[in-house]
């Protein structure tokens, strides 16, 4: 009876520590403030799609799925972030201006987290930096395209 006592508790407690990892499946969003077309991206490994140029009030990237996220880790949390640039051309010559380029990066997500996390989002700049962060809801661009004509910068 002892036994079957402590078993049943070695389980509880075993079901209790799985139940604190707070665990949840995030969409995966990109923000493209190059002025390149972004053909694909992906955050430690998992795919983000294709990202149009962002427009001062819009992303530009469809969402896609998934991304696990773990709400109870310490922050800063390193991600690897990779993405390459589609190919530029004259689609009646066939004429190629630009190749794809691929790049990746190591990027810190500092936080904070908000309490109801839905989507991961990630921040393309014109200078090949990237920014990420985990919202509840899709962010506004943290960077006007209208600037870029202006000579501004981030």
């Amino acid at each position: 009876m002892i036994k079957k006592l402590m078993a049943l508790l070695l389980m509880a407690s075993l079901l209790t520590g799985c139940q604190a990892e707070q665990k949840k499946m995030l969409s995966i969003t990109g923000y493209n403030y190059t002025n390149r077309y972004i053909d694909r991206f992906s955050v430690n490994g998992q795919g983000g799609g294709n990202v149009l140029l962002s427009e001062d009030d819009a992303g530009g990237g469809e969402t896609s799925c998934c991304i696990v996220f773990r709400s109870d880790q310490e922050l800063p949390v390193k991600v690897h972030v990779e993405w390459t640039y589609g190919i530029e051309g004259d689609l009646q010559t066939g004429q190629v201006f630009r190749q794809p380029e691929t790049h990746q990066v190591e990027v810190d997500l500092l936080g904070p987290i908000p309490e109801d996390p839905t989507i991961f989002v990630v921040h393309f700049y014109p200078d090949n930096t990237v920014q990420v962060e985990v919202a509840s809801d899709y962010p506004k661009p943290r960077f006007m395209r209208s600037n870029l004509e202006r000579g501004a910068s981030r």
